[in-house]
């Protein structure tokens, strides 16, 4: 191309330069909207990834009717580890969920994540050391590791020595239990397995007195038959494992193995949401319809302008120039513009990064300018050049010369249907946006103020400090939470094994009434449980004394929630006895269901008992604390003057956190994607509202003449106003016919997701096409009641 060709672009972008910056603002919020998705996506998508044995490692799982588990009992590993050869490794992951895991060095830190693997799973999953290999010799047994900042954090400094690895304690100085260090963990991509600090050892089976179940993780021969596979596991399963002592009362001895894939444990496992899942389509979705109403914008701003330039176009015909060499010089206008905004898309993000931050709760900067980022981004530039530049550029390159140089301001009746349509298109997207925003804060809504059957506020949630005590019903635990109780600035305290919200799922156990069976969620709790947590009581009482316990070592009591009361038939708890983890537990009442798992699953029949019936390592560890409204820093400083007085709290500090936001985190993904839901669609209608903006000028230009002569004929300026709203009432009419339906199905489908739910509200479409019918009126209103008080002279003189 001559250097003609540029100056020639040039000075076209510079003469209109209300036009190009109209473009390139709205195709840079388009291409903000696509990058920020796509950086979201690439990295969600890109969870082990850069495992070289990504397609070939699986989740050993189990399921019966209907639900899914995650973790399997040890002895399982060691079976299908002996008996097929096709498994090249089988590991076992735990993690560390009873507390914070203390430990003493230079610094005394609650570690917030800790695993216990063994060697097995370290290979699956690539973990390596910074300071040599993991295992030095054949007689080390285990390799633990620590990340870098904690290394920083114990041992004082960054260059440490562990040609001997380091001691430290553990859980407690008074107890004596040290963990040994190995060396520093290499830094690692993301991935499922995430620590600070990582306790690889060698794992003991069920038989050995070992009660917990883990993730248990297979690699398989890359030409292994994964349905086959599962089969053999499934029956080594049941002929060997189920049976084991701890196994046989888990309602899941009945169950069936399955085999979970690595590549998606991230986003949509089979014992969890996949509501991270959905957000990424959804997001990638948005991102794609925002970025095409930004498309149709420049497209029908480029038609709007293109009556201004067939004269242009003409005297290029007349000197030379061919149809294609016109329309590749368009084209190179839109491909410049694009670029240009995508570029101000760029600027604008990471601009906004640390806001972004903020809101997303990720740190999404290492994928602003990843390699994929930009492909994808490139691509973007090259299909958003093609479809909104294509068919104006060649409309504009098809004017015949001997037409269009006397003819400047004739409207063309197909660019007039084709801008009509692609406004219309826009109305369409821009009311699936606001009703779906309207309905997602809806929802919210509901999430946040419907009764959950328990009371979070003012409840503090302090983690693994029952280890510390004697936990019988009269020990030292009972005896710590009753002196903390006589504090005036606390209301009640007990404790449990599983809390509302925890990531510790409570196991599903084998009852039986009235020789019918039914698995129950168990929960181990404390005298003060219920009325902790303000856990109404619907029959019978929750208030079992501590004397009542004491009085008769053979007796054992229980509570049931509403939905296992229901599901059982049962009305009233007097007299009711319900059998399980060989023990026959006294009913004393029915209470309410407690949404433990938030509101996209359903409540499930749970049991509570006051001992510790169920097998061991079912341990009330979690301490709960309810302080007097506006109490809760006086209340904290209670339980810590307590606390110094245990022999083992020494150089412990107390660990807490507030059990209303550890609730909260149940439903932090559907926040996020409010958040963004309210961002697109603000970005939709802002762009709706540019392309209205244009084809409604354009119209009052074109049409300038017509009302002048109408006005001639006696149109009032409200006729006049009329006249110019049909079109665009009429397109946001064929626009509502079109989506509501769309967004009704959309919406509903999304709600599914959800046990329980808001109602799908007819307002929400009468407030979305009321909304968007506001806008317009403003926008059209401006453009044609200027018009409308023209001196229709102006306009006709020249005739």
């Amino acid at each position: 191309m001559s250097k003609y060709f540029f100056i020639f672009l040039y000075r076209t972008l510079w003469n209109n330069k209300l036009f190009t910056s109209l473009n390139i603002v709205g195709l840079a919020l388009g291409f903000a909207a696509f990058i920020l998705a796509y950086q979201y996506i690439n990295r969600e998508k890109n969870y082990d990834r850069w495992n070289p044995n990504y397609e070939n490692i699986y989740r050993v799982g189990l399921t019966h009717e209907g639900e899914h588990v995650a973790q399997t009992p040890s002895p399982l590993a060691k079976a299908i580890r002996q008996q097929l050869p096709e498994i090249k490794e089988v590991g076992l992951v735990l993690d560390y969920s009873y507390s914070n895991y203390p430990i003493f060095g230079k610094e005394t830190v609650n570690v917030r994540k800790t695993l216990l693997m063994d060697s097995s799973a370290a290979k699956i999953f690539q973990i390596e050391a910074e300071t040599g290999p993991l295992y030095r010799s054949s007689q080390q047994k285990e390799a633990s590791l620590v990340s870098k900042e904690l290394g920083r954090q114990l041992f004082g400094k960054d260059n440490i020595d562990f040609s001997t690895p380091k001691q430290v304690a553990a859980f407690s100085k008074a107890l004596g239990v040290t963990e040994n260090i190995y060396g520093i963990s290499k830094v690692r991509n993301l991935s499922i397995i995430n620590y600070d600090l990582l306790l690889i050892k060698e794992i003991e089976g069920e038989q050995h007195g070992n009660p917990y179940n883990y993730h248990t993780y297979i690699q398989v021969s890359p030409e292994t038959k994964i349905p086959q596979l599962t089969e053999k596991i499934n029956q080594i399963y049941h002929d060997q494992v189920t049976q084991l002592s701890w196994t046989k009362h888990s309602s899941f001895a009945n169950g069936e193995v399955y085999l979970d894939p690595l590549s998606h444990l991230h986003l949509r496992p089979k014992n969890g949401s996949n509501g991270a899942y959905l957000t990424i389509w959804i997001l990638g979705i948005l991102s794609l319809l925002t970025l095409t109403l930004s498309a149709i914008n420049f497209t029908n701003l480029t038609l709007a302008q293109a009556q201004s330039r067939t004269k242009e176009m003409s005297i290029k015909k007349t000197f030379g120039s061919s149809t294609g060499s016109i329309t590749v010089q368009l084209l190179a206008e839109v491909f410049v513009q694009c670029l240009a905004a995508a570029l101000l898309a760029l600027f604008i993000i990471a601009l906004c990064e640390n806001i972004l931050q903020t809101f997303l709760n990720d740190d999404l900067i290492n994928y602003l300018f990843h390699p994929v980022t930009l492909l994808q981004l490139s691509l973007a530039v090259v299909i958003t050049t093609v479809i909104a530049g294509l068919y104006p550029s060649l409309n504009l390159a098809s004017y015949k010369t001997s037409t269009t140089i006397k003819d400047k301001l004739q409207a063309h009746p197909n660019r007039s249907i084709l801008r009509n349509s692609l406004l219309t298109f826009q109305f369409f997207i821009a009311l699936i946006f606001l009703c779906g925003s309207m309905l997602v804060y809806q929802q919210m809504q509901f999430i946040k103020k419907t009764d959950k059957g328990f009371n979070a506020e003012q409840v503090i949630s302090f983690k693994g400090v029952g280890m510390y005590y004697d936990a019988k019903p009269d020990g030292t635990f009972y005896d710590f939470k009753r002196r903390i109780q006589q504090n005036l600035n606390i209301i009640s305290a007990s404790s449990a094994t599983n809390l509302p919200g925890g990531a510790d799922v409570p196991p599903k156990k084998q009852f039986n009434y009235q020789n019918r069976p039914i698995e129950l969620d168990h929960i181990g709790v404390d005298l003060g449980y219920f009325n902790t947590l303000n856990i109404e009581s619907i029959a019978g009482t929750s208030q079992v004394s501590l004397e009542q316990l004491l009085k008769d070592s053979t007796a054992h009591y229980a509570v049931i929630n509403q939905t296992a009361a229901k599901e059982l038939g049962i009305v009233s708890p007097n007299g009711i006895k319900i059998t399980g983890c060989e023990t026959d537990f006294s009913v004393t009442a029915i209470v309410k269901d407690v949404k433990t798992y938030g509101f996209e699953n359903k409540v499930v029949p749970t049991i509570y008992s006051y001992g510790d019936e169920c097998g061991p390592g079912r341990f009330k560890t979690s301490m709960i604390v309810k302080a007097k409204a506006g109490n809760v820093k006086q209340a904290i400083e209670a339980v810590k003057e307590e606390w110094v007085k245990n022999p083992s709290a020494e150089s412990l500090p107390l660990d807490y956190e507030f059990l209303d936001t550890t609730y909260a985190q149940l439903y932090a993904k559907q926040e996020q994607m409010e958040i963004l839901l309210n961002g697109y669609t603000i970005l939709s209608l802002f762009i709706a509202m540019l392309g209205l903006f244009s084809v409604s000028a354009y119209d009052v230009v074109v049409r300038n003449k017509e009302i002048s002569i109408r006005k001639v004929l006696g149109a009032s300026t409200k006729d006049i106003l009329l006249h110019l709203h049909k079109p665009y009432i009429y397109m946001l009419t064929l626009a509502s016919i079109v989506g509501i339906p769309i967004a009704y199905l959309l919406m509903n489908d999304w709600l599914n997701n959800f046990a329980y739910k808001t109602q799908l509200s007819p307002w929400i479409f009468v407030i979305g096409i009321g909304t968007i019918a506001t806008i317009l009126s403003i926008i059209v209103g401006f453009q044609s009641l200027k018009t409308a008080r023209t001196n229709p002279i102006k306009s006709l003189r020249d005739e």
